[in-house]
């Protein structure tokens, strides 16, 4: 094909071409793949070396699922060098969603070559580099493109590149390496100060980037002071000095600039810490200075606590007070207890700053999260006189209710602070319930005063009085080891639901309960309403999904799982957006945030443990040895980088009044950090299943000149997971203490140590490459290692089914563990049908055919009836397990908590072990007849 006729398109009329494709662009945006595709043939018929349209055609079959036809379309395009805009974004849109960035490059790379003086595809071109990180081909076309079109933003994205490549290209690997590559941005830029280009606010930022990576922060002062930060428009420059003031740690200067914001921004809570931290900084320098006028800053306590009163003294006739001044002098007070020096003689008795803070401001939502940190003031038996004297002061006894909505307010944050000072764990079972009665009440009255008019949208008043109730109730339920008190407890949320149906603190703690019990069911329904979406789905989708998968609710799980992975994929696509608008708008100082941001979400523990979980379930539900072949098997392309790991859970968005949370948010206790460890030795052991299946499937697909580097891949495998199981077991993890709600149930480390993963799977691998060996006595050993092992697995199995559940904790706890024995012998049994694959004739030559080993087919075949034979007596075990329902036993003393409610919550949970319990006998069948 001649390139006059390859781009015999170009001449049409534009118009007529956009006329035509219309109807493939609206049948693709709808989703309507079918359409799009027979509307590109109608196209084509015409036109046939429209190449926008075979563009389009190729996007539509991608979506289709028929990638062959979509390259070869791709492939043919990109030979006759494409140069229009619809067509060169249809392809890179085709190439994103296959996940095919570098492809992308290479088109453009094609392009640009044959139109080197085209602006817009050298724009393009740099584009395609900016989503795949190649920061040295980045430089070289931004320079390339300010050679052509010298204009300043190019020349930035040039600098801007070199830097990139200090701080997260080789630079990263070389100390030397990366000081050169920063010197060469600053010459770099420096050559625009020389020209007098600057003309930019982001071409000035840029050049603080490269000064602060060089630690030249003076300079940056400079150019803070000088004419440059004339074009600083959009920054707040006294703000900006302070962070190069700090590191160079002239805090007499910060200390003056902090007095002047805080003089005319008096709730500036970052400057009033930034203030008394740089007084500490004098005091420790001993500096002297003399007077009080504001142009000396200030260097002792003293001081400081006189700027305070006066700013204090400046707001008292504004009829709302701000807190800002207020919260400094606990900022202060919380200084000199770090420095071991005496509080009293400044500020008073601490006690009081707490009472006086409580009475302006105790009738805002907020005064407990603020005094919350600054408990630890106190030792515990002053934290326990000032939480009676709040409850005092607010004047609302066991008998009366609160006269106003202020008054209810106020009582409520004098009780939240009560729990805070643990003046709740001194009380008895009877005290506790007695307590969660009267609260119930409260909430019930304050409903009915204060809470009649809301919107849907807006949660009521009275609100926490129940949330405070849900959390005695959950305290007791460990204190007493009685799963009836979450019955209790999850009946006054679901009342609080009816009354507050947007209150999503009742949510989050209805679905932690739920799981508590192991009503998955329920607990998804609550997790749906909760309407979870885009980063939340990491931050908070640990809450239920974890949760969820030791359930046995496979269908529910299919559906969580792929929503999530679907976030996490699209957001790698959507997030190189964030960085290619970043160099377009000249956002310089964005692109390492959102660079760093999509690492982390790439490389959250949350997103790797859904991803495996999602194909261990698609390794249950496998019904045949064809869907076993289609399946992608290894996680991330077997390139999980195990060190990069990180935690991304939101446990601090639980609102929790628990003692342990004023020395710190839950991310930071002990248990958290512990609960981290054990989860990532989960994912780890859990991995080696699929990459033992992976390798088992290559085997058997490969023919005998790969075959050898198979199977040696795999019994390498077989090493290092059982020497990692065998140190999971002497490390001998400890369960994370229960009853705190911010804190997630136990590891699934430990449900899975209490079955025999690694043992009955390591007997049916090995047996597997018994197979190959052709050795009967070894493959007879095997097989009878095999038997033994399924043998020991039912017995677990109806060991734990056999033991009485007693409550709904007993019941959650046998769940987790059949789930594991179900996940155990079904993906046995793919294992098993993979094995007899793995001997079944083979055609050599045309009319010839490979013997088989009748032996190991005679020992495979008892194995599967001895699989067939332990599938059935799992269904039978579960049936009577499923049938043994836990008394429900509710304290008389929460039978008059008035909870109109018209559905039973014992029976909404025992509905979900009976729907799990239907799945998974479905899943036992449909491996008996693999095995058929």
């Amino acid at each position: 094909m001649s390139r006059s006729q390859a781009n015999s398109h170009v001449h049409q009329d534009s118009s007529v071409v956009e006329r035509r494709l219309r109807p493939v662009y609206d049948w693709l945006d709808i989703g309507n793949n079918k359409k799009a595709l027979q509307e590109c043939e109608k196209v084509l018929k015409k036109t046939p070396n429209l190449q926008c349209a075979k563009a389009l055609k190729a996007l539509t079959l991608h979506r289709l699922g028929k990638e062959t036809e979509c390259n070869t379309i791709l492939d043919l395009l990109t030979e006759e060098i494409p140069s229009d805009d619809a067509t060169l974004q249809a392809m890179a849109l085709c190439y994103r969603e296959m996940q095919q960035l570098e492809k992308i490059c290479k088109l453009y790379e094609i392009v640009v070559k044959h139109h080197p003086n085209n602006e817009e595809l050298h724009t393009h071109l740099f584009m395609s580099y900016v989503r795949i990180y190649a920061f040295k081909a980045q430089q070289q076309t931004a320079m390339a493109l300010y050679k052509s079109k010298p204009k300043n933003p190019y020349y930035c994205w040039a600098i801007m590149s070199v830097i990139l490549q200090a701080t997260r290209g080789e630079g990263t690997r070389d100390p030397q390496k990366r000081e050169l590559l920063l010197s060469l941005a600053e010459r770099m830029f420096n050559k625009l100060l020389n020209d007098n280009k600057v003309d930019a606010e982001q071409e000035v930022q840029l050049y603080i980037i490269i000064l602060n990576l060089l630690e030249k922060y003076e300079d940056i002062l400079n150019v803070l002071n000088g004419p440059l930060a004339t074009k600083l428009q959009c920054t707040n420059i006294p703000q900006t000095k302070l962070e190069y003031l700090r590191k160079l740690n002239r805090w007499s200067e910060v200390n003056l600039i902090c007095k002047g914001i805080l003089s005319y921004s008096i709730d500036r809570w970052d400057i009033w810490k930034e203030y008394i931290n740089s007084v500490f900084e004098l005091m420790s320098t001993n500096t002297e200075t003399s007077g009080d006028d504001v142009d000396n800053p200030d260097d002792t306590p003293e001081k400081a606590h006189e700027f305070i009163c006066s700013i204090i003294e400046n707001g008292a006739g504004n009829e709302h007070q701000l807190r800002g001044p207020f919260l400094a002098r606990f900022q202060l007070c919380s200084k000199l207890h770090e420095k071991n020096m005496n509080s009293t003689e400044i500020l008073g008795d601490v006690t009081e700053l707490f009472i006086e803070y409580f009475r302006k401001f105790g009738h805002k939502q907020c005064c407990v999260s603020d005094l919350r940190g600054y408990l630890k003031l106190l030792n515990l038996e002053k934290q326990l006189e000032l939480a009676s004297r709040l409850v005092r002061d607010v004047g609302i006894t066991c008998t009366s209710v609160p006269k106003t909505e202020d008054q209810m307010q106020r009582h409520i944050c004098a009780l939240q602070l009560s729990r805070l000072c643990e003046n709740h764990r001194n009380l008895s079972s009877e005290h506790l319930k007695a307590l969660v009665t009267a609260l119930s009440l409260h909430y019930q009255h304050g409903y009915q005063t204060y809470g009649q008019d809301l919107l849907s949208t807006d949660l009521g008043p009275s609100d926490p009085y129940a949330l405070l109730a849900a959390h005695l109730l959950y305290d007791l339920a460990y204190i007493d080891n009685d799963s009836n008190c979450i019955l209790v407890a999850l009946m006054l949320l679901e009342c609080l639901l009816k009354n507050s149906p947007s209150n999503f603190h009742a949510k989050l703690l209805a679905v932690r309960m739920y799981h508590d019990l192991g009503g998955g069911t329920c607990a998804h329904e609550m997790y749906n309403s909760l309407d979870i979406k885009h980063l939340q789905l990491d931050s908070l989708g640990y809450i239920h999904c974890a949760r969820l998968s030791t359930t046995g609710l496979f269908t529910l799980c299919t559906n969580l799982f792929d929503t999530t992975l679907k976030f996490f994929s699209s957001n790698y696509k959507d997030s190189s957006d964030h960085l290619t608008f970043s160099y377009k708008f000249g956002s310089f100082m964005k692109i390492d945030e959102f660079m760093d941001f999509r690492e982390r979400l790439n490389n959250s523990l949350h997103y790797i443990t859904v991803a495996v979980d999602r194909i261990v379930l698609s390794l249950v539900e496998c019904m045949s040895l064809e869907t076993l072949y289609s399946l992608n098997i290894s996680p991330k392309d077997d390139d999980i980088r195990w060190e990069m790991l990180i935690d991304n859970h939101d446990l601090s968005v639980y609102t929790t009044w628990d003692p342990e949370r004023v020395y710190g948010p839950p991310e930071d206790w002990s248990e958290t950090k512990a609960l981290f460890q054990q989860d990532l030795r989960f994912l780890k052991l859990r991995s080696f299943i699929l990459y033992a299946i992976a390798h088992a499937i290559e085997i058997v697909k490969s023919l005998d000149g790969t075959r050898e580097q198979h199977i040696k891949d795999l019994k390498k495998l077989l090493v290092e997971w059982g020497s990692l199981y065998n140190q999971s077991i002497n490390d001998k993890f400890v369960p994370i203490k229960q009853g705190l709600l911010p804190l997630p149930l136990p590891s699934r480390l430990h449900g899975a140590l209490e079955v025999p993963y690694f043992i009955v799977f390591n007997s049916f691998f090995e047996l597997f490459l018994s197979l190959i060996s052709d050795d009967n006595k070894l493959i007879e050993k095997c097989t009878n290692s095999v038997i033994d092992e399924i043998t020991k697995l039912t017995e677990v199995l109806k060991e734990n089914t056999l033991k009485k559940s007693n409550d709904f904790f007993d019941k959650r706890k046998s769940m987790e563990v059949v789930v594991n024995c179900v996940e155990i012998i079904t993906i046995s049994a793919v294992i098993c049908a993979l094995s007899n694959e793995l001997i079944k004739p083979l055609q050599v030559k045309k009319g010839k055919k490979k013997v088989s080993d009748p032996k190991g087919k005679e020992l495979l075949q008892k194995i599967s009836e001895k699989l067939k034979t332990e599938l059935n007596a799992f269904c039978d075990i579960l049936q009577d397990w499923t049938d043994n329902v836990p008394a429900e036993n509710i304290d008389m003393k929460f039978k008059y908590l008035s909870l109109n409610l018209n559905e039973n919550i014992a029976d909404k949970i025992l509905h979900s072990y009976t729907i799990s319990n239907k799945e998974i006998q479905l899943i036992l069948k449909t491996k008996i007849r693999l095995l058929t």
